[in-house]
């Protein structure tokens, strides 16, 4: 008999959807690391407040952009494809087509600013106090301004931040300044470092000169930027400067500033963090809350996507884009929102995750009306999501969870934990989780050894979906009979998986116990000779025929003596009763009465699991007997008279846990006589 111990088990009691609680352009930088138990998609995903780039004449303000770029030598690990400069030149033919009118200014640091104003009289000094210092930047210039030599402002901009890219010069700038440092500091101590326009990271000086260069624009100041790419901390900065060199994180009169930063460093992201909530709150315009940062680690993949949907859209926004729809493309498979409200794009359903990593492409369409004309706009975001044990959200990211269904196992309407060898014919019964739907889905019934397999189609009943499957206990495996075969040693896995996402399993497993329920109450004697063999004894007015070391759990009272045998017939005559023969542990009551309905005596007494074990073994597989026998004695311990008596018998089969979860009774009813000699 093989008996398991344990329960039924179910896999993955609780999954959830990954909510986001932010524009999902927030998350594009890098990978969305979510709990393992985030599966879906929520089919609700915000509508991102950004607007949309409009061109609308004479209508649109162009804005004023400074560029704020890192060029130390530290940028050459952190960004070696050099994409603060590829993207900028790329941002700035981008721009131009938006609105060319648009200008822009551009500084370049380390501990000293690139250029020299000495070298071309179009750069402007930092320092325009100060004749002993040349620190210089390219001065605030409009994309579309013609100069004498037919050059436009684009076309200059972008010659002067031309770089060269190769050997040790790489990320040197072509018309960085030769010109010797007029400042000293602890690195500067040879005539190379004197030149050296890679030493150091000053940022203060930086953001000083980009404050300078836009002082002298007279554009709103709701219409003026900052765009600040780094690694960031400052270090090495020139003789004199330690004291402001933080001086950058107050942020004090600087404009809506979008930062990027390079690379994962805690103590930089949390300085820039700082500085960014500064410039927020400084007041200098209406518009401060729009200043943003970042962090990245593949500025060459991910900076120009990042500059163009959440820096250049906000910057050219001036007419607000409607959101009309969405697509979500996942795995290859494209979802269309079906509605939208004020705050989300809904999907018809929530929309899987793959087992590791999984790309979400969202294009957002926006309707917007230029000179009369509607026209629209598509926005792309392209998100990474990877799911890792443990993780924890984001800020801007939650989770919407909800417990699994179930699965239960019926035999004949009564719910059953244990498979036993009567359970032939079972039904599966299959609880979703609430608002989820499966239309003619299916589940796995298998053993968890042996090899057959078999798929049961489920049907909608009464809150749940039901299927039916038959079993046997045999070696000879028919797949696809719609019955399982298997060993007594196997227990039963019942699994369903969720057609639209094979990451939402249930799993429950039914451990088997190869009894069958067996009762049979057998008649020793229809009648009996009462002659006195010995003198009566109070309290032995039963006998049960078994091993002297039986002892069963007595009822009201002990009356019984145990005997281990019946050697002659004469002694078997002198019973009556029963044989009681069973396939687990027992509880027994035989009442005797007269044939008017007098009570004459009785026993009451439980044969336990392990005194169970210790009876003889029976005829059927698996079962046990005990003779329960009377000594013709009525409950006093006098001797029964010549007569008629009525045995009404009640065996109750136990509820055994991991062997049997129901219990099974027997009454019987039988007429006896006593013939008494004396």
């Amino acid at each position: 008999m093989a008996v398991f111990a344990f329960a039924g088990i179910s896999r993955g009691a609780q999954i959830c959807n990954l909510v986001f609680d932010k524009c999902p352009g927030n998350f594009t930088t890098g990978t969305i690391t979510v709990p393992s138990d985030v599966i879906w998609l929520d089919p609700q995903v915000p509508i991102c407040s950004e607007n949309v780039q409009v061109v609308t004449g004479s209508n649109s303000p162009p804005p004023t952009i400074v560029f704020i770029l890192d060029n130390s030598g530290s940028m050459d690990n952190t960004d070696p494809d050099i994409a603060r400069f590829k993207v900028t030149l790329t941002l700035l033919d981008s721009i131009f087509k938006v609105q060319p009118k648009t200008k822009v200014g551009i500084v370049v640091f380390c501990r000293r600013l690139v250029f020299d104003h000495r070298d071309n009289p179009f750069f402007q000094t930092a320092f325009p106090a100060d004749p002993t210092q040349h620190d210089s930047f390219i001065p605030i210039t409009a994309l579309d301004q013609v100069f004498t030599n037919g050059r436009t402002g684009l076309d200059t901009l972008k010659e002067l931040l031309s770089f060269i890219d190769q050997g040790e010069s790489k990320g040197a700038l072509k018309y960085q300044t030769k010109q010797p440092a007029q400042r000293h500091s602890s690195d500067s101590a040879t005539q190379h470092a004197l030149t050296d326009t890679r030493k150091g990271t000053d940022i203060t000086l930086g953001f000083d000169a980009a404050k300078l260069a836009m002082s002298t624009d007279n554009n709103a100041k709701d219409n003026q930027y900052f765009i600040f790419l780094s690694d960031g901390t400052p270090s090495t900065v020139d003789d004199g400067r330690d004291a402001i060199m933080w001086n950058w994180v107050r942020g004090a009169g600087d404009p809506t500033t979008f930062t990027v930063f390079f690379g994962n460093e805690p103590k930089s992201i949390d300085s820039l963090g700082q500085m960014n909530k500064n410039i927020q709150a400084n007041g200098y315009s209406t518009g401060q809350a729009r200043s943003k940062q970042w962090a990245i680690d593949l500025p060459a993949k991910e900076l120009l996507t990042l500059l163009q949907t959440s820096v250049i859209n906000p910057i050219f926004a001036n007419t607000p884009g409607k959101p009309v729809s969405a697509i979500m493309t996942v795995s290859g498979t494209p979802y269309n929102s079906t509605g939208v409200d004020a705050k989300n794009f809904t999907f018809a359903k929530r929309v899987p995750l793959s087992a590791d990593q999984t790309t979400v492409n969202l294009m957002y369409t926006y309707q917007y009306t230029d000179s009369g004309k509607t026209k629209t706009k598509e926005v792309p975001y392209t998100l990474t999501v990877k799911r890792v044990a443990g993780a924890t959200l984001a800020t801007g990211l939650s989770s919407a969870c909800q417990d699994q269904g179930a699965i239960t196992l019926f035999n004949k309407g009564t719910q059953v934990n244990l498979v036993t060898a009567d359970h032939t014919d079972l039904d599966v019964h299959l609880t979703l989780a609430t608002g989820e739907v499966c239309n003619g889905c299916s589940v796995e019934v298998k053993p968890n050894k042996s090899t057959d397999k078999e798929s049961i189609i489920l049907a909608p009943s009464a809150g749940f979906q039901t299927g039916n499957f038959g079993r046997e206990t045999s070696t000879a495996v028919a797949l696809g009979d719609h019955k399982l075969q298997h060993l007594p040693t196997d227990s039963i896995i019942i699994t369903y998986t969720n057609p639209d996402n094979p990451l939402d399993v249930i799993r429950k497993a039914f451990p088997y116990s190869d009894v069958s329920t067996a009762l049979q109450v057998i008649k020793h004697n229809d009648w009996s000779r009462g002659g006195e063999v010995s003198n009566p004894v109070s309290g032995t007015q039963f006998v049960l025929v078994g091993p002297t070391t039986l002892n069963p759990i007595a009822g009201e009272t002990k009356n019984w003596a145990i005997i281990p045998s019946l050697n002659t017939a004469a002694d078997s005559l002198r019973y009556v009763g029963n044989v009681i023969e069973a396939s687990r542990a027992f509880k027994v009551q035989i009442s005797i009465y007269s044939n008017l309905g007098q009570f004459v005596n009785k026993i009451d007494f439980t044969v336990n699991q392990t005194e169970f074990a210790k009876l003889a073994k029976g005829v059927k597989n698996n079962t046990r007997r005990l003779k329960v026998l009377w000594d013709n004695r009525t409950h006093d311990g006098n001797p029964a008279g010549t007569g008629a008596y009525i045995l009404k018998t009640t065996v109750t089969l136990l509820k055994i846990p991991g062997i049997a979860e129901d219990e099974a009774v027997s009454t019987d009813f039988r007429i006896v006589g006593v013939l008494r000699d004396q």
